[in-house]
């Protein structure tokens, strides 16, 4: 078990730079075939598994109900694609619909199947993927600066732009990430001067890559979190699961208090760019956030199983707002991974993810509570609670919506409801009957 648990984190934790190199394709070649380049070491993490499946004789799958409520999300994404493919949308085709549809999925089943091969070691698979994601930000430096390269899909003059990632400020979610787990492993390593010292290095590097890519909302919730792993306030603050929810509203009514504090030098530092219309509008997601809630409570078509992928075109909330930023309509998102579900899948598809979200939040809570290993995914966890509300970065494909996928695929690995059926039990069992 040990050679093929040795194959298997290494499709693991190269999966994600693959996933990002994939993407480059998607925007620079082909979308298909980027598409299907991006799934590919989930792809052979699954045929691995059948493999060893059909060699063995035996099919061991230990999982909890919290496993079929993600493939339900899926099937309702999956279903999402479809609708859209029906009212005939300029940004799609079958075949590419075919693709998205076919490999949707594939990442959390890929990232059970690593589970199932690290039982009991789930430990050593916080490091690997810590690993993973830092081999996936190596491969965007290189390509910036040493290669020339920016992202295809959308990139500022002037600022950091990685390439092999889904989206410019996808970036800064990254690097954010990758600083919070860092938080944990400094705290851990205070008494070792030397590791200390490195990772202090390293996190202090990715601050500055985090300013050359100046996302200001996902700056000020890294802050946020950075902010509450440090003084350990996270896992005590009871209602933080339920903020994170309501940001949006809670943000377009604090506005004009968020602009007071970012006017204060330091921040006006930090930030570049403060400029009061600027901030009490989030740099214009305010009126795209306020279309969609306008849709959920007065308008409300087909709020029970969505409008299909990219819905908000097709309910046509965004043709002016498209002027306004010189881009097409179908150029244009709301901004927000929580309103696109709503909008998208329904008011079916958004409770299955939040109850997932929920389920994966109060599952690594637990975990930081017990002073588990598992724990230092506690405050990642809240990171993407807090920006799947403001930017696209846990949405469909992208590295937010993977990440939170390995979360929940951690989380649906109990040891407490397992199901081992084998081949040979089976036939012994029809012959006795």
């Amino acid at each position: 078990m040990l050679e093929k648990r040795g194959i298997i984190n290494f499709l693991f934790v190269i999966s994600f730079p693959l996933y990002g190199v994939g993407w480059y394709i998607l925007a620079s070649f082909n979308s298909i075939i980027g598409h299907v380049f991006s799934a590919s070491a989930y792809i052979l993490i699954i045929v691995f598994y059948l493999i060893d499946i059909l060699y063995k004789k035996e099919l061991k799958i230990k999982v909890n109900y919290l496993f079929f409520i993600m493939l339900l999300f899926h099937i309702s994404c999956i279903a999402a694609f479809f609708v859209a493919l029906n009212k005939n949308p300029p940004f799609s085709n079958e075949r590419l619909t075919y693709t998205r549809a076919g490999i949707t999925m594939l990442p959390f089943l890929a990232f059970v199947v690593v589970g199932l091969y690290n039982e009991g070691r789930y430990d050593k698979l916080t490091k690997l993927t810590f690993n993973s994601l830092s081999w996936l930000l190596i491969i965007n430096l290189v390509g910036f600066y040493v290669l020339g390269l920016e992202n295809e899909t959308h990139s500022i003059e002037g600022r950091l732009s990685m390439p092999f990632i889904d989206g410019f400020y996808s970036g800064a979610g990254l690097i954010a990430i990758i600083n919070i787990m860092l938080i944990y492993y400094l705290k851990e390593s205070f008494d070792n001067p030397v590791r200390f010292s490195y990772l202090l290095a390293y996190f202090l590097i990715n601050l500055f890559f985090l300013y050359s890519i100046n996302s200001r909302l996902a700056n000020l919730i890294f802050l946020l979190v950075f902010i509450l792993s440090v003084f350990n306030v996270t896992q005590k603050f009871k209602g933080l699961f339920v903020v994170g929810v309501f940001l949006i509203p809670l943000l377009l009514n604090l506005g004009l208090l968020l602009y007071e504090i970012l006017s204060l030098p330091f921040f006006k530092l930090v930030m570049k760019r403060v400029d009061i219309k600027d901030v009490t509008t989030y740099n214009g997601r305010s009126l795209v956030w306020e279309r969609a809630i306008d849709w959920l409570l007065y308008d409300q078509t087909e709020i029970t199983f969505g409008n299909g992928d990219n819905g908000h075109y097709f309910l046509h909330l965004m043709p002016d707002i498209a002027k306004i930023w010189e881009v097409p309509e179908t150029s244009t998102h709301l901004h927000s991974t929580s309103l696109s579900v709503l909008v998208d899948q329904g008011i079916v598809g958004y409770l299955l993810l939040l109850f997932i979200t929920y389920k994966a939040y109060m599952f690594y809570k637990g975990k930081s509570t017990l002073k588990s290993k598992e724990g230092v995914f506690f405050p990642v966890m809240v990171f993407l609670l807090f920006v799947m509300q403001v930017d696209m970065f846990v949405y469909r494909e992208s590295l937010g919506a993977t990440i939170l996928s390995f979360f929940i695929a951690m989380a649906a690995l109990t040891k407490g409801n397992s199901i081992l059926v084998s081949r040979k039990k089976l036939k012994l069992e029809k012959r006795n009957q």
